[in-house]
């Protein structure tokens, strides 16, 4: 299967309300949607929405990426395109191009996306639901909504607080919405110290934390693998997971017990896979979620954690709902805290 053509467009997605974390708030979400045409008369879709603490310059910065890549790829087959890729391209585009050569493959072939990952893929993934409202009362009235909808599992956004006491308040505030029979994990988005965040997830440990996602800022090891070993509450890399070596230096430096893996920040899902294989071998679960994708982001995401092997974790993927509007004509179904894939081959969705 051949490359014929490549065809983008921009978009800009606002979000029902404000998203907030440690780094701000998020008000919308941007990207490029990519068409790959094969000689077979196929399109496979991908999505580049690279991470929103790069703003603007991001879209800009793979929109050049991709004009400079699309007369080179012309006649490439697909099953290697991402292989082929040179160094240096923003990960978000490579991630594109990776997902829309595997949905290609796979629509030709008459199968779901993950099937080309894993011929053992499973048909629905649990999916946690996220909390950001900016007040602890805010985010309380979400948890509830949560546990009525069918969540097991809940991300609360944290590290907004100025002081231990404030992120206890927060933390009561939701455990007390959910009851004690939902997961609760908390992500800081790298906003403390290594000392403020083990001294506060001490004094969080007693309102069950499945565990504490990137604690402190990324690049710190060391530090996140003193608070992995003070703090008694097991620790999640997120921010330090931007790719396969990336991850294998979280691994081998005993800092985290899960990796977030997000397919736009890794490069793809090929990657994403590879991230996965390395951390089951060294005894780490792992975590799929978007970086509150579009649809066809997420979609791309979904296949990704529906291929993983073995028992996995709640993922962070039921994040459309944060989203005004999307690009893609049907939602993603999130049906009492699990989503199944789609039934039509590839992504399985259209735009």
């Amino acid at each position: 299967m051949k490359v014929t053509g490549l065809s983008w467009t921009a978009f800009r997605l606002p979000l029902r309300a404000p998203f907030w974390t440690s780094a701000g708030e998020i008000t919308c979400r941007e990207g490029l949607l990519l068409r790959l045409m094969t000689d077979d008369g196929i399109a496979g879709l991908g999505e580049a929405s690279p991470h929103p603490a790069l703003g603007i310059h991001g879209i800009h910065e793979a929109e050049v990426a991709l004009s400079r890549l699309a007369p080179g790829l012309l006649g490439a087959d697909a099953e290697r395109l991402a292989a082929g890729l040179p160094d240096g391209i923003p990960p978000a585009l490579a991630c594109a191009l990776d997902t829309a050569a595997l949905d290609a493959i796979a629509r030709a072939e008459g199968v779901p996306l993950a099937r080309l990952l894993n011929d053992q893929a499973r048909a629905s993934v649990p999916v946690n639901a996220t909390l950001a409202a900016e007040t602890s009362a805010a985010a309380a009235d979400e948890a509830a909504a949560a546990r009525e909808a069918g969540f097991r599992c809940v991300k609360l956004k944290v590290g907004m607080a100025p002081n231990p006491e404030g992120e206890r308040q927060r933390t009561a505030a939701v455990r007390g919405a959910l009851g004690p029979d939902v997961n609760l994990r908390l992500d800081a988005n790298g906003a403390w110290t290594v000392e403020q965040a083990v001294r506060t997830i001490r004094s969080l440990a007693e309102f069950g934390l499945e565990y504490v996602e990137q604690p402190v800022a990324p690049g710190n090891l060391k530090g996140m693998a003193r608070v992995r070993r003070d703090a008694g509450v097991p620790i999640a890399a997120d921010e330090d997971v931007v790719g396969v070596e990336a991850a294998r230096l979280v691994l081998e430096a005993g800092a985290a017990d899960t990796l977030v893996i997000k397919p736009m920040v890794v490069g793809g899902l090929r990657h994403a896979m590879a991230i996965a294989a390395m951390a089951r071998d060294a005894g780490a679960s792992v975590v799929v979620t978007t970086t509150v994708d579009a649809g066809v982001g997420t979609a791309a995401a979904l296949h990704l954690a529906a291929a993983l092997h073995g028992r996995i974790p709640a993922c962070g993927l039921a994040t459309g709902s944060l989203l005004a509007g999307d690009i893609i004509a049907q939602p993603l179904a999130v049906e009492g805290g699990v989503m199944p894939l789609p039934e039509r081959p590839g992504l399985g969705v259209e735009l």
